[in-house]
């Protein structure tokens, strides 16, 4: 009894669909055409033109890297905002735009950490951001996940 009662009402149910009165009208509104030239749409800057694919960031609109400034009489370079680079290179080292070739430097931290490392380019503008190494995040206890500001240093 309990199963053609269930079968029952599973029939009635999937019949209701078939007589639902507005079953066979069409949509509300139909569109026919898109919007013609009334319609306002965003204009670019004059000049503004996208960059070639490649293009370093912080590079000018002719794709060219302004060259870092040189180094305070106290060997400061510049501050960055750096996050973890590739994990694959070991060693204590900062992939930065702040140098144009590989040179021993040092970074400071805001909480007063200091650490030697390898100043490496990376072919950015000096603006652009840096990556630091794994082992040198650890040794200056900075988060993994996190971005961390730093004062480079030249020696």
């Amino acid at each position: 009894m309990r199963t053609l009662t269930l079968c029952l009402l599973l029939l009635s149910v999937a019949a209701c669909g078939r007589f639902a009165p507005d079953r066979d009208r069409g949509p509300d509104i139909a569109v026919t055409e898109g919007p013609g030239a009334e319609v306002l749409r965003p204009q670019g800057r004059p000049g503004a033109g996208a960059l070639p694919a490649g293009t370093p960031p912080g590079a000018g609109a002719d794709g060219s890297v302004p060259a870092p400034p040189p180094p305070a009489a106290d060997g400061l370079l510049g501050e960055t905002l750096a996050g973890l680079g590739a994990t694959g290179g070991p060693g204590l080292w900062l992939m930065t735009g702040l140098v144009t070739e590989a040179r021993q430097g040092r970074v400071e931290t805001a909480g007063g950490g200091r650490l030697s490392v390898e100043l490496r380019p990376s072919g950015a503008a000096p603006s652009a951001g840096s990556t630091l190494s794994v082992q040198a995040m650890q040794r200056l206890q900075l988060p993994l996940g996190q971005l961390a500001n730093l004062r480079v240093y030249a020696e």
